[in-house]
């Protein structure tokens, strides 16, 4: 059977890996795992994921230095980033929004959601439209801050 793409997981969580990893296993995607950002990084070179999977809470490097690190590296720039954490504040959703992930998922979670996410990352998302999905993110995300309404 033929992978349907390579994903990074970097979270220092185990079971959150393990849950992540049989779902995207079971979909179809070839996953390997990193437990803290300096792992993570080093992964992202040598592994070329598709797609990285990125916590904000880890060891030796937070997610936030991870993926501006993965941004800032003309070899890995390219490279869509779909944060999984438990920040779930407007500010931090912008924040990750804004450095570059192309979306941004708050635990608890659905594997299924984080499935779709990918799946739809990979089969359908045009990479010359990335930031422009990630521009229209950050808008909507700053309307509803405005408003006053938060999304639970």
């Amino acid at each position: 059977m033929s992978s349907r793409g390579k994903v990074l997981v970097i979270d220092d969580d185990p079971d959150i890996y393990q849950i992540v990893e049989a779902n995207l296993t079971a979909a179809g995607y070839d996953v390997r795992g990193a437990s803290d950002g300096l792992e993570g990084l080093r992964m992202v070179r040598e592994y070329a994921p598709n797609v990285v999977v990125l916590d904000v809470l880890m060891p030796e490097m937070d997610g936030w230095e991870v993926l501006t690190r993965i941004e800032s590296d003309p070899d890995t720039a390219g490279v869509p980033v779909v944060m999984l954490t438990c920040r779930s504040e407007d500010a931090d959703i912008l924040r990750g929004l804004e450095q570059g992930a192309v979306e941004y998922i708050t635990k608890p979670f659905y594997p299924e959601d984080l499935v779709a996410t990918i799946t739809i990352l990979l089969n359908v998302f045009d990479g010359s439209l990335r930031d422009d999905r990630r521009r229209q993110l950050i808008a909507r995300r700053r309307r509803l801050m405005g408003s006053g309404w938060r999304v639970e």
